[in-house]
């Protein structure tokens, strides 16, 4: 085996105790080869005469065991390669090969290393598992751990004491009770994890087609300790239909969810079907207008199209997501001058989405409330300006007028309102 390379200083006043103390046993050796061996231990038994080889290794060993004191006693002892490890050693159970540990051929130990802490509570190994291809049986886990206090648990029908899972290494956590701010609490963990910086993961898992990370319980879960946050990142565009747009390519799982290049979420619902999720909120996906003032239209020619209130009656709207919006008016209409009827319309950039004719023809001053509805496919990031507008169903004179708002009552009239709701719609 390699020396350390590590060295112990020597002092000058140990070596010169060093060359003393030879110096005294030469002596001892001089007077003892001349003298008879007598009873040294005072045991009644006289060993007889000792030969000069035997007092020489005793004099080598005295000087030897000084000497270690100080030339051994800096330099602990290491486990290297092809040396055993040793217990109670954090700094020379080195190496500069992997070390193995592999189940001979004829035994399947479970697990083959085991950690467990204080108070656990056995059994502590398993039986093997068996499986239908090779290997027959099988070390699982390989590694496992149990915490103090802890033990394995039920598994199965009927219940055996085993590791949960199939993993080669596995934790089964142990019971307890630390202090706290709020009170004492209890604490077990199976596995931990920690990783530093934003960038850091405290667990990672991977898979090639599966699942990265499991997690199941009697009770939650999947749980969020920290600040309650979870990030989901979108598909990539080989699995949507419309890159960055959803809905994704392939069939789900039945629950499953999942985000377009837009943000949108998307479920899945038993057999295989994508559900875009509705976004909701004031100013989000809903948006609204109104008005309690009174208005009127006078000499219109019954073709071009005026807005009711271009400043309080009016929606801009950029989608956060690609949808239809179901847009709306309502008023109530009347007429001052008998034979025009009132048309309201909603105009989106300028046109005309959707209009509807109010009555009005046989009589005056006949408020009559008025309701239009329309659809509008809307893009994600594009702005989308919405106005009521309206017009006589003909050509009136320079004098004639309709008008929208009845009452009023406590000073306010019938209110007139615009309304976009925004469906997504991929």
């Amino acid at each position: 085996m390699a020396r350390s390379t590590k060295s112990a200083s020597r002092r000058p006043d140990d070596v010169a105790r060093l060359t003393a103390e030879v110096e005294a046993l030469q002596a001892r050796l001089e007077k003892l080869e001349g003298a008879p061996m007598g009873n040294l231990h005072g045991n009644g038994h006289d060993h007889g005469r000792q030969s000069r080889r035997d007092l020489l290794k005793l004099a080598g060993a005295a000087a030897a065991g000084a000497a270690g004191s100080i030339v051994l006693g800096a330099v602990p002892a290491a486990a290297t390669s092809g040396q055993p490890l040793v217990l109670g050693i954090t700094t020379t159970n080195d190496s500069s090969v992997t070390t193995g540990i592999v189940p001979t051929t004829s035994t399947t130990p479970s697990p083959l290393f085991e950690a467990v802490g204080q108070g656990v509570i056995g059994p502590t190994t398993v039986p093997p598992t068996a499986s239908t291809t090779p290997p027959l049986s099988q070390s699982i886990p390989l590694i496992g751990a149990i915490g103090p206090g802890g033990s394995l648990p039920p598994i199965g029908s009927p219940a055996v004491n085993d590791f949960p899972g199939f993993a080669p290494i596995q934790g089964v956590g142990g019971q307890a009770t630390i202090a706290t701010s709020t009170g004492p609490e209890f604490v077990s963990e199976g596995v931990g994890g920690f990783g530093t910086s934003s960038t850091g993961i405290g667990v990672a898992g991977d898979s090639d087609v599966g699942y990265g990370v499991v997690g199941s319980s009697g009770g939650i879960d999947l749980a969020t300790g920290g600040a309650g946050r979870i990030l989901q990142l979108s598909l990539t565009n080989d699995l949507l239909t419309s890159p960055p747009a959803g809905p994704p390519s392939y069939g789900p799982n039945d629950f499953e969810q999942a985000r377009d290049g837009n943000g949108l979420l998307y479920l899945s619902l038993i057999g295989g079907s994508w559900i875009p999720v509705q976004f909701g909120g004031l100013n989000q996906s809903l948006f609204s207008v109104v008005s309690f003032q009174q208005y009127a239209l006078t000499g219109s020619n019954g073709t071009a199209w005026a807005d009711m209130d271009a400043t309080n009656l009016k929606l801009s709207i950029i989608p956060l997501f690609d949808c239809v919006g179901l847009l709306s008016a309502n008023a109530d209409l009347w007429t001052a001058a008998a034979g025009l009827n009132q048309d309201i319309g909603i105009a989106v950039n300028g046109a005309i989405a959707g209009w509807k004719e109010s009555g009005g023809f046989a009589g005056t001053f006949s408020p009559n409330a008025a309701f239009v509805q329309t659809l509008v496919q809307m893009t994600r990031g594009t702005t989308y300006t919405i106005k009521i507008q309206w017009k006589t169903n003909k050509p009136a004179a320079a004098n004639q007028t309709i008008y929208a708002g009845a009452g009023p009552i406590s000073g306010s009239f019938s209110p007139t309102r615009l309304t976009a709701q925004l469906c997504v719609n991929p």
